[in-house]
């Protein structure tokens, strides 16, 4: 008799480690698009602060462990809000609001240190709530706005949402901001427009990168240097406070600057050179806006790039730290320029930006700021030829602690010793009295750092005034609650 061969118990065995395996790859594959939801959604969080995203379309890791999404909208805040972004949403036509009030990427690419390394590291973790993270990159392609509005949502400041270019549309009178359809209306031929974060932290200090680009247009790069509260992944940089130390642009045209100059020149029945002088007539009410006016080098510099493109590059470091709570109060207000040491690099200029505070002056109507300039002037266009030397702004009237009356400017007159100290110098108490009438920045015991104007000053309290959107708030520094102040201007 032949011997029994147990077939079927192997055959059962055999079944059971295919199953096995294949749970264990549905196991694996699970946690990985968990872990990759996760990391897409903290990493946007992170570039947009905390701003609305919707990711439409499949999110998944590739083969290296990059994790790469489609179709990504990036929403703006309710009209009915103060964000810029919000404001421009509201000044389309209604029939398209819906649509300018998204912001939309093809797709988006995620790295990370380590790629698949840091997921089986953070295996057990699939929302990676507890993962520690020192850097990402985060490249975004195929972006397109309708309302105008940059997709950093004000980051980079005054650059074109798809041109990429600085003050794009300034000078233009029928023109607030450009769309793409208008830039090929140009002559150019803009390819897709790109948006990549690289950041990166250590030590406790987080270096940031944005470049924004449309190939065959522009293309700016906006770099950034912060120190951090306290310990933290970069997962989490939305969630803590900041100091920045350092921000600077460099801005890189190719071929915007003079189809833009062309093409409004045209339309405005101008010639290039009027029209390039009502460009640069709109920067400079833009700036007065905050209360800003520039030295003649950095406006020579400027109307050089306005005219011709090429390079321009801007920024420096602080004289004292930009604390992340006042960021967009002190952007908005200028606070944050007057406190920048930069420089300006333009062709063979190299120069330091010497800003001076004037009180400001907001521009009444909205929409394009030339239009706006040529209201203020009773409906007549203002000459714009070579700019006319810049004048000292005119003094400030401040009101001292005894009701009397006197003036503020870089000629500081008053009873009290001369001001010593160089911008961001420390200042105690008993020296605030020489400042008077100057920009500071405050710290005391209950409250974020804040920079305001000192108005006045006494032995018990100080006096100061604060710029806001609209006109200004006054506030009231016990002496117990100082801690100390930092000269700006």
């Amino acid at each position: 008799m032949g011997r029994k061969v147990a077939y079927a118990p192997r055959r059962g065995r055999a079944r059971w480690f295919v199953l096995v395996g294949l749970a264990l790859v549905g196991g694996v594959g699970y946690v990985a698009h968990q872990q990759a939801n996760a990391l897409a959604g903290q990493v946007l969080n992170v570039a947009f602060a905390n701003s609305d995203t919707e990711i439409r379309g499949l999110v998944y890791p590739d083969w290296n462990g990059d994790v790469v999404a489609s179709d990504v909208s990036l929403y703006l805040a309710s009209p009915a809000g103060s964000a810029p972004a919000a404001e421009a949403a509201a000044a389309v036509a209604p029939d398209s609001a819906d649509e300018a009030a998204r912001l939309h990427f093809e797709r988006l690419r995620i790295t990370v240190p380590g790629g698949w390394s840091f997921f089986l590291a953070n295996l057990v973790d699939m929302r990676l709530e507890k993962a520690n993270l020192d850097g990402f990159k985060l490249a975004i392609d195929g972006f397109d706005s309708k309302a105008g509005v940059d997709p950093t949502l004000g980051v980079l400041g005054p650059i074109g949402a798809i041109s990429a270019s600085p003050f794009e549309s300034e000078g233009c009178m029928q023109h607030a901001y450009f769309v793409r359809d208008e830039l090929v209306a140009m002559g150019l031929k803009p390819g897709k427009t790109s948006l990549s974060y690289d950041v990166r932290e250590a030590n406790d200090r987080v270096t940031t990168q944005i470049v924004l680009m449309t190939p065959g247009v522009s293309r700016t790069q906006y770099n950034r240097e912060e120190t951090l509260a306290k310990d933290i992944s970069v997962l989490h940089l939305a969630d803590v406070a900041t100091a920045t130390h350092a921000e600077s642009w460099d801005v890189s045209d190719q071929g915007f600057v003079d189809a833009r100059n062309a093409w409004c020149a045209k339309q405005d029945g101008v010639d290039k050179e009027t029209f390039v002088g009502r460009h640069l007539a709109s920067v400079l009410r833009l700036l007065e806006v905050r209360g800003l006016v520039p030295d003649a080098g950095t406006v020579t510099s400027y109307r050089d790039f306005a005219w011709k493109g090429g390079q321009f590059a801007f920024g420096g470091t602080y004289a004292s730290p930009l604390h992340s709570s006042e960021r967009t109060a002190a952007r908005r207000d200028g606070a944050a320029m007057l406190r920048l040491q930069a420089k300006v690099e333009h062709g063979a200029h190299n120069d330091p930006v010497q800003w001076r505070g004037t009180m400001p002056k907001p521009l009444a109507e909205r929409g394009a700021t030339f239009a706006a300039i040529v209201k203020e002037h009773g409906g007549v266009a203002p000459a714009t030829g070579a700019p006319d030397p810049i004048e000292p702004p005119a003094p400030v009237v401040v009101h001292t602690a005894n009701n009397g009356v006197r003036t503020a400017s870089s000629e500081y007159a008053s009873s009290f010793d001369a001001p010593t100290a160089p911008p961001g110098g420390r200042l105690a108490w008993e020296q605030l009295a020489q400042y008077q009438g100057h920009t500071l920045q405050f710290f005391t015991m209950h409250a974020e750092p804040r920079t305001a104007t000192l108005v006045s000053v006494d032995g018990r309290e100080a006096h100061v005034r604060a710029r806001m959107e609209g006109g200004h708030a006054d506030y009231r520094i016990s002496r117990e609650a100082f801690e100390r102040a930092l000269l700006i201007q």
